[in-house]
């Protein structure tokens, strides 16, 4: 056991994970900085929409004094104010923001495997070589999640069904509350399972996304109480403050537009860095808790051979002659 993982042992995963995290803090200002243009300008045409057609009328007046959901609803049926209509274009930022995240992997596993800021040129290197590969890999994840996404609703109904047939009120909620519990471990899981596939490929070099996830699911099963218990932790601090965050916005009068501004900025830094969070903590148990590659496994014939054992963050991570392999009598 190397010194790094006796440190990170005695840290545990989920603070090496956040130590990482803040030693590459540059990488989620980065992120968040792209959330945040992408976002200022998906709400521009409803913004301008509701200052057009507002204004200094009585309603925009009622809507300063406080958030009535009444005369909200009211103003979405009027055909100047429709803010609805522009709900197409907010989902077409958030996608641009989900494909530039999709994109961004690479670069930013890469960095947390090798622990150090890396040159502009090797950061999208590393996107663009694993943007086809992790593509592959989302559309392979989308035939767990929507089957989850199925169960859900069945669950839902299942529920129903059980409080309509109970004596008390409180079975279908209970039931409910339940299926959703054990439903969201489940989808945690899945998360966890692609981002150890992720953190494999990059570490192994690895392109065949087919024959990488079921890698990655043996590897994850068999750790799965450590590392879902290390995914959990992270979760929660990011439901807990998006709950603090949401009760704050309660108290807050609507006039005192900086102070939500600045609030809502704060809870997005949260729930961005606590996405980054558990993709450094993946990054971490990967490297100091995988199984090594064996020595004859190595491929010679690439550029980017499989490694023994990890890089170092010294090592180049992008050599430009190929590596010639050993003697056959060595």
């Amino acid at each position: 056991m190397n010194e790094n993982t006796m440190t990170m042992e005695r840290k545990g995963l989920v603070s090496a994970g956040a130590a990482l995290l803040w030693r590459r803090r540059s990488i989620l200002w980065w992120v968040f900085g792209v959330n945040f243009v992408l976002g200022w300008l998906g709400t521009m045409p409803a913004l301008h929409a509701l200052k057009g057609a507002l204004g200094h009328t009585l309603a925009g007046e009622q809507m300063l004094k406080g958030f009535d959901f009444g005369m909200f609803r009211e103003l979405t049926r009027v055909p100047d104010v429709d803010v609805m209509r522009f709900t197409g274009t907010s989902h077409l930022f958030a996608g641009l923001f989900a494909l530039f995240m999709l994109f961004a992997s690479g670069g930013i596993l890469e960095a947390y495997r090798h622990d150090r800021k890396l040159t502009t040129q090797e950061f999208f290197s590393a996107c663009g070589a694993y943007f086809w590969p992790f593509v592959r890999l989302m559309l392979l994840s989308a035939i767990p999640f929507v089957f989850l996404g199925s169960l859900y609703l069945a669950l839902g109904r299942l529920a129903d069904r059980a409080g309509d047939k109970a004596a008390s009120d409180h079975v279908a909620f209970l039931a409910d509350t339940a299926g959703t519990f054990l439903l969201f471990l489940v989808v945690l899981f899945v998360r966890l399972w692609f981002d150890v596939a992720k953190s494999r490929a990059v570490a192994q070099n690895e392109r065949r996304m087919w024959r990488n996830m079921w890698k990655a699911l043996g590897i994850t099963s068999r750790q799965m109480g450590t590392l879902l218990w290390m995914y959990f932790r992270i979760s929660l601090v990011a439901w807990m403050t998006l709950l603090i965050g949401f009760l704050i916005w309660t108290k807050l009068p609507p006039t005192a537009v900086p102070a939500i501004f600045i609030l809502l900025e704060l809870v997005l830094l949260v729930q961005l860095a606590a996405r980054l969070w558990q993709t450094a903590s993946a990054m971490e148990w990967y490297k100091h808790h995988a199984e090594m590659v064996p020595a004859d496994a190595v491929d010679y014939t690439t550029t980017h051979p499989v490694e023994v054992i990890e890089a170092t963050p010294q090592m180049t991570l992008y050599p430009e002659t190929e590596t010639e392999p050993p003697p056959a009598d060595a």
